[in-house]
C-alpha cells in the first residue's frame, strides 16, 4: 500500500467518521476479520442480534408492537432465525402506509438523529425510510469490504459514471477527499463516449463504478475506437441486473474483471466474490431469506429474497420482500468464506414473465436464447426487448443490422410459439432507450 492509502485508512476515514457522527472505520475493521468467521460463529452472530432486534421493536416500534399482539407473539418466541417465519412479510406498501403517522419508527429515537433515505425507486415510486448513523456505516463498511475483494484500498483512484451530474457541495468534497472523479453517462452519445473514455485514460483510475447498461453502450463504442487506452484493475456494477452477454462485452472490451453488487432498502449489499462463481451477502448486517412461491424458505434454487435488516432499530426491516428473485445454494464457495451464498441475480419479479399454462420465463431463457450458437442469429440481433402484452402474446422489439431477414424472424416466431404457448409479434426498432434511472428493461409486462 502507499504512504496515501495508509493515511486514508488510519486518518482520513476515521476523522471523517469523527466529523459526521459516523463509525465506518470501526465497521470496516470489523468486517475485514468477521469475513472469516465458521458458519456457527456468523449463525451465533445474526441470532444474538436477532435477540436484541425483537426485544426492541417489541417494546419501541408501535406497529411491530402491534403486529405482535394481534399474533400472540412475544419477543420470548424468537430465538433463532428459524423463527422468523412466524412473522408476515413487510412489503413497500405496508411501509408507505405507515410511514407518515411513524408507527414504524422507534419511539425511542429523536427523529432529528435519523437519516432519511429512499430507495431508487425502480419499480415506480421511490419508498421513503429513515435509517440510524450506526445503520448507514455498517452499509458503507460492507460495500467497501466488497471493493477490498476487487483489489481496492482507501486512498486509491477511482472513476464513478453517473446519470447525473454532481450538484451537492458536499459530495463534491467527498469526491476530492476520496479520489473519485465523478462523470455524468448522460446523454449517451459518441461525443459523451469521447468525453469519457478521454477522462479514463487521462485520470487513469484503479476502480470504474457503473451502471451496466450505460457502461455497455459506452464498451461498444469502445470496441469501434480502439484508440483509447483505458486501464483499470477491476469494474463494479450495480444498480441494475447484469446480463452475461452485457458482462462479457464490458470485460472484453476493458480488459478487466467485473464485481458486481446488489443492494436495496432493508437490505445490506451483496458483492461479487473473488472467485467470481457467486454474490455473498454480509451476514453481519442482515438475515437473508429466500422463499419459493408458496412462501417456503429454500436452500436451493431459485426464489424470492427476503431481507432483515439486524443494524437499523430506528426504521427496522423485518422479513422485507425486496421483490426480487435470485439464485442460491449451500455449496461451499471455494474462497472459504462463509457468508450466505448467492449464485445469481435474476432480477425483479416483474422481471418474470408467466404464459397462459402457467409457465415461468426469467430474463435468462431470453438472453440465452439470443446467445444461441446460431450464426444468423446472432449476427443480425443487436438489442432486444420482450412485452408481455396485456391483450396477450409476446411482442419482441428488436434492433437489428443488416444481416436480419424473413429467415431470422420466423425462427424468432416458430421457436417463441413453441416455447410460450402464445402468439408471437415482432416490431423492428430504431433504439431501445434506457429509463431515465439509466437502466434498461429487457422485460415488460403489461398490467
Amino acid at each position: 500500500m502507499s504512504i496515501f492509502n495508509i493515511l486514508s485508512e488510519r486518518l482520513i476515514l476515521p476523522c471523517s467518521d469523527l466529523l459526521l457522527g459516523q463509525s465506518v472505520a470501526k465497521q470496516l475493521k470489523f468486517l475485514l476479520n468477521s469475513q472469516w468467521q465458521n458458519e456457527d460463529e456468523l449463525n451465533k452472530l445474526q441470532n444474538n442480534q436477532l435477540k436484541k432486534l425483537v426485544n426492541h421493536l417489541y417494546k419501541n416500534v408501535p406497529y411491530y408492537t402491534k403486529l405482535f399482539r394481534n399474533n400472540n407473539l412475544g419477543p420470548d418466541d424468537f430465538n433463532n432465525k428459524d423463527d422468523l417465519n412466524k412473522l408476515p412479510l413487510l412489503t413497500k406498501t405496508i411501509i408507505r402506509e405507515n410511514f407518515k403517522n411513524d408507527s414504524l419508527i422507534a419511539k425511542n429515537f429523536p427523529k432529528k438523529t435519523l437519516m432519511l433515505s429512499s430507495s431508487s425507486g425502480s419499480t415506480g415510486e421511490p419508498l421513503f425510510f429513515y435509517t440510524t448513523k450506526d445503520a448507514y456505516s455498517m452499509n458503507i463498511a460492507a460495500s467497501l469490504r466488497g471493493w477490498y475483494w476487487m483489489g481496492y484500498r482507501l486512498g486509491d483512484k477511482y472513476v464513478k459514471i453517473s446519470q447525473n451530474p454532481r450538484k451537492k457541495l458536499i459530495k463534491k468534497i467527498q469526491d476530492k477527499l476520496s479520489r473519485n472523479m465523478y462523470l455524468s453517462s448522460n446523454p449517451l452519445t459518441s461525443e459523451n463516449f469521447h468525453f469519457l473514455l478521454t477522462n479514463l485514460e487521462k485520470y487513469n483510475p484503479k476502480i470504474i463504478r457503473c451502471y451496466p447498461d450505460p457502461l455497455f453502450y459506452l464498451a461498444n463504442y469502445y470496441g469501434k475506437n480502439p484508440n483509447y487506452k483505458v486501464t483499470a484493475l477491476s469494474i463494479t456494477t450495480t444498480g441494475n441486473t447484469l446480463y452475461p452477454e452485457i458482462r462479457s462485452t464490458i470485460e472484453e472490451t476493458f480488459n478487466c474483471k467485473i464485481f458486481d453488487a446488489y443492494a436495496c432498502e432493508g437490505n445490506t449489499t451483496i458483492f461479487e466474490c473473488p472467485s467470481h462463481e457467486c454474490y455473498h451477502s454480509a451476514m453481519e448486517y442482515g438475515i437473508s431469506e429466500v422463499i419459493d412461491d408458496s412462501g417456503k424458505v429454500i436452500t436451493e434454487g431459485i426464489g424470492r429474497l427476503i431481507s432483515t435488516d439486524l443494524t437499523n432499530f430506528a426504521q427496522p426491516f423485518i422479513r422485507y420482500d425486496t421483490q426480487d428473485y435470485v439464485e442460491v445454494s449451500t455449496r461451499p464457495c471455494i474462497c472459504g468464506r462463509k457468508l450466505f451464498r448467492i449464485n445469481r441475480i435474476l432480477g425483479r419479479d416483474n422481471d418474470i414473465l408467466e404464459n397462459p399454462h402457467g409457465r415461468k420465463f426469467i430474463v435468462h431463457n431470453f438472453t440465452g436464447f439470443f446467445q444461441q450458437d446460431i450464426s444468423f442469429l446472432k449476427r443480425s440481433i443487436d438489442h432486444f426487448q420482450v412485452i408481455k402484452q396485456k391483450k396477450g402474446g409476446l411482442l419482441f422489439r428488436l434492433v437489428v443490422n443488416s444481416n436480419f431477414d424473413s429467415t431470422v424472424n420466423d425462427y424468432i416466431k416458430s421457436y417463441w410459439n413453441n416455447e410460450f404457448k402464445d402468439n408471437i409479434n415482432i416490431e423492428i426498432v430504431n433504439e431501445i432507450p434506457l429509463t431515465a434511472s439509466g437502466k434498461r428493461k429487457f422485460i415488460i409486462n403489461e398490467s
